[in-house]
């Protein structure tokens, strides 16, 4: 099973972003984002200063409403309470806030996204890879874009990337390695997954 991070970012593409995964052929997890409904909450959170921990479960909520959005373009749907009750046939999106609530192991922080818990759930079934689809072409650092990096590289450096803070941490503890790939391009998400190559940036979790 592959787990792959669909950004809120591509959600004016969505419809053709699951039929790429469809037409692989693989067994996929869509781990969502949390598209305008995470950002609602940044919003009220920077207007009424929530508390940390509230301010967490409602993104983690408004990742789920990003699931319901993405499962209507004929996807399942996975909700489980533990990360080994997670099996997937085809292509399905995760409901992921009974999952976090029984299994609350991440800092309540705004650096801490749905990049971060589609790493932490890769750690935990053994998937060694995260594919991150978003809307730009990977990393670029200096205004150069990079093909490859290690998670050490990035927090040494105190790099900022289209992935969050925290995720870097993750990778490097766990040793998940995440391909950060545009996935408003035609074929590129579906060339990586089943050619195992495609413009984009490969951080390796070391």
């Amino acid at each position: 099973m592959r787990i792959v991070k669909v950004g809120g970012s591509v959600a004016a593409r969505i419809g053709e972003v699951v039929r790429e995964l469809k037409e692989t052929g693989e067994d996929i997890l869509i781990v969502p984002g949390g598209w305008v409904f995470a950002d609602m909450v940044r919003e009220i959170d920077s207007r009424e200063r929530l508390n940390p921990s509230h301010a967490h479960w409602m993104a983690i909520a408004a990742m789920e409403m990003y699931a319901h959005y993405i499962s209507n373009f004929g996807v399942d749907t996975v909700d489980a309470n533990e990360p080994a009750d997670i099996g997937v046939s085809g292509v399905a999106v995760l409901f992921p806030y009974r999952l976090l609530r029984k299994n609350d192991e991440l800092p309540h922080l705004w650096d801490v996204t749905s990049d971060s818990i589609a790493v932490w759930l890769a750690s935990k079934i053994g998937c060694r890879e995260v594919v991150k689809v978003t809307d730009v072409d990977g990393i670029y650092i200096g205004g150069n874009f990079i093909e490859r990096t290690t998670a050490s590289f990035l927090i040494e450096n105190k790099i900022q990337t289209c992935v969050d803070p925290y995720s870097p941490r993750l990778m490097k503890d766990s040793g998940v390695d995440m391909f950060v790939c545009n996935g408003m391009v035609r074929g590129r998400v579906k060339g990586y997954i089943v050619r195992g190559r495609a413009k984009g940036t490969l951080i390796e979790g070391k």
